[in-house]
């Protein structure tokens, strides 16, 4: 099991035993009113649960549960995964609000993006935000990432960044 620590955090793989607190997190409408995907239901929560855990098992990473290192309190999600398309390996990350503006996702984003360019030796990872949520373009720039597309016609709007790890 791959985990990664940080001064402030611990990064363990997403595991069957989380899909409660999942279940929770993704329901919860002020984690969720920033991700692209919105509020989802149990049903829908225990299937995202389910491919975070067919991607560790099919590519040997993935999505990890953020905790803090002192106390164990889960804290939220990120990790890496192919996108949809298969084309790009995306940055996802999502705190819970008690987390937030302490500079949390960036610390736990930098583990997750060393550990992708230092043991995957992976070349690229891009993000993928909500147009309107200019607190993860700021992340996503402090963490050296270029905007290099806008969605047109999609609700809600997305846009993409990218970063070159060679």
């Amino acid at each position: 099991m791959t985990i990664l620590r940080t001064e402030r955090l611990v990064l363990r793989p997403v595991q069957v035993e989380d899909m409660q607190v999942f279940e929770g997190f993704y329901a919860d409408p002020q984690v969720m009113s920033v991700r692209k995907y919105g509020v989802l239901d149990r049903e829908t929560a225990r299937v995202h649960v389910q491919v975070m855990l067919d991607h560790w098992a099919n590519y040997g990473y993935g999505m990890w549960v953020v905790t803090d290192s002192a106390d164990g309190a889960f804290v939220g999600e990120c990790g890496i995964r192919w996108q949809e398309d298969n084309l790009d390996i995306e940055l996802s990350y999502g705190l819970s609000p008690a987390f937030r503006q302490r500079g949390l996702a960036t610390e736990a984003a930098r583990a997750v993006i060393a550990h992708a360019r230092d043991h995957l030796k992976l070349v690229r990872i891009c993000a993928i935000a909500r147009a309107d949520n200019k607190i993860s373009h700021r992340i996503l720039e402090k963490l050296g990432m270029n905007l290099i597309w806008r969605s047109e016609g999609r609700e809600p709007p997305l846009v993409k960044y990218l970063l070159e790890l060679e």
